[in-house]
């Protein structure tokens, strides 16, 4: 066949095809976009989290490791994220005045696009925050 209606029927399909290939890369850029700004919502409340657990390590009215904890657990459920997968270490707690006092907050962070890609395993978010007694 020859005319206008032959160059229509080889090019049919040609939009589903380049959907096909399009979408694919289209979505890793969207959900890894997504991903991305989880990471450093989670980053910022982890970070939050050390930093308010310092300033409670700080005061002399605070003696125990349990009380530090607490704090940083409440800020990290406030953050939605599971106090239960925290790992929490305060070094300095009762030193003299003057002295630094560091709380050390570390979250596991599960990215669906690892998943996606075939990378399991979390990445470890980190906050650490240190200031000096009262």
């Amino acid at each position: 066949m020859s005319g206008p209606n032959a160059a229509l029927r080889c090019e049919r399909g040609q939009g589903l095809a380049e959907f096909a290939l399009v979408l694919p890369v289209a979505m890793l850029l969207v959900v890894g976009a997504l991903e991305f700004g989880r990471f450093l919502m989670v980053r910022q409340v982890v970070v939050t989290a050390a930093r308010e657990g310092a300033r409670m390590a700080i005061l002399p009215t605070t003696r125990f490791q349990s009380e530090v904890e607490a704090v940083v657990r409440e800020w990290l459920r406030n953050g939605s994220l599971d106090p239960a997968r925290a790992q929490i270490s305060v070094s300095g707690l009762r030193a003299s005045t003057g002295e630094p006092t560091t709380v050390d907050v570390r979250y596991p962070f599960d990215s669906a696009l690892f998943r996606m890609i075939g990378r399991s395993g979390a990445v470890t978010v980190r906050g650490v925050s240190t200031m000096l007694h009262e």
